[in-house]
């Protein structure tokens, strides 16, 4: 059984400055993101916590990210399907909408359907034979997914970009 992880929600992008919904997009970092990824990384040198490998969502923005901590840590980058944000069809582009919980979408992903993916993601990451935790890059949408997952309940609507938060089956903690 897995008993922490270290999420690390992708540095900032072009959506997140611009408050519209990325979605399935492949958007980019911006340079402030870049710099934020490195700063996450120095922040995972310093803590000291051991990984041996960064398991990352294959959308662009969160590669990104993910190739810079691996960088730093000296580990590879393992692309994990099933990590990508929710698709939010009709609504990528768009204005973020008040209700991110809402069930169906417009030729979008279903929350349940998003949920499903995402913990068949979860489920098929290895457990580190040394017990350390794994490195998670992904989206805001996958926090809530990982922290029940874990069984753990987070104040956090979702971390700020690029900042790593540990979660142990007893809980949540920043970097």
């Amino acid at each position: 059984m897995l008993r922490s992880a270290i999420f690390c929600r992708h540095g900032e992008t072009e959506s997140n400055l611009g408050g519209w919904l990325a979605g399935s997009k492949d958007v980019a970092l911006t340079e402030r993101g870049r710099a934020q990824a490195r700063e996450a990384a120095a922040c995972l040198l310093a803590g000291g916590q051991l990984v041996t490998a960064v398991h990352s969502s294959p959308q662009r923005r969160a590669l990104e990210t993910a190739g810079i901590l691996a960088e730093a840590l000296g580990v590879p980058v393992i692309p994990v399907a099933g990590l990508e944000e929710r698709r939010w069809g009709d609504l990528e582009g768009g204005a973020i909408p008040a209700d991110l919980l809402r069930e169906e979408v417009p030729n979008g992903e279903s929350l349940t359907g998003f949920r499903a993916r995402v913990t068949a993601a979860l489920d098929g990451l290895p457990v580190p034979g040394d017990g350390g935790p794994l490195l998670i890059v992904a989206h805001a949408g996958t926090w809530p997914v990982l922290c029940r997952w874990m069984g753990v309940e987070s104040d956090l609507l979702w971390p700020p970009n690029a900042s790593p938060v540990t979660l142990t089956r007893e809980g949540v903690a920043a970097q």
